[in-house]
C-alpha cells in the first residue's frame, strides 16, 4: 500500500495547537492494516458496524478512518508531525 497524497485537513484545530492531515491511499484500508496501525496507540475498532470505524489515540496524536476507505486522517499536537512518517512506514510494510 502506498500513500499517494497528504493534504492538510480543512477541519483545522490550530487554535488549540493541533493540526490534521488527510492521507490518500492507493488501496482500501483492511482489517490487517488497521490492526498494524493499532500498535501506535490505543486502538478502538468497531468492526460490528456496517462500515467498521477505527481510531488510534495517543497523548499527542490521533489516527482515524473507516475500514474499506482509501483515506485516513491523522491529527497531532504541534511538534509531533513525525507521526505522519510512522503511519506511512506501517502502511507500506
Amino acid at each position: 500500500m502506498k500513500v499517494i497524497a497528504v493534504k492538510e485537513s480543512i477541519e483545522l484545530c490550530t487554535e488549540s495547537g493541533w493540526s490534521a492531515y488527510d492521507m490518500f491511499l492507493d488501496e482500501k484500508m483492511d482489517k490487517e492494516r488497521i490492526l498494524k496501525l493499532g500498535t501506535l496507540g490505543g486502538l478502538t475498532y468497531l468492526e460490528m458496524l456496517k462500515q467498521p470505524f477505527y481510531r488510534i489515540e495517543q497523548n499527542y496524536y490521533m489516527i482515524k478512518g473507516l475500514e474499506g476507505a482509501d483515506s485516513l486522517r491523522t491529527a497531532m499536537l504541534g511538534g509531533h508531525e513525525e507521526i505522519l512518517e510512522r503511519v506511512k512506514e506501517i502502511l507500506m510494510s
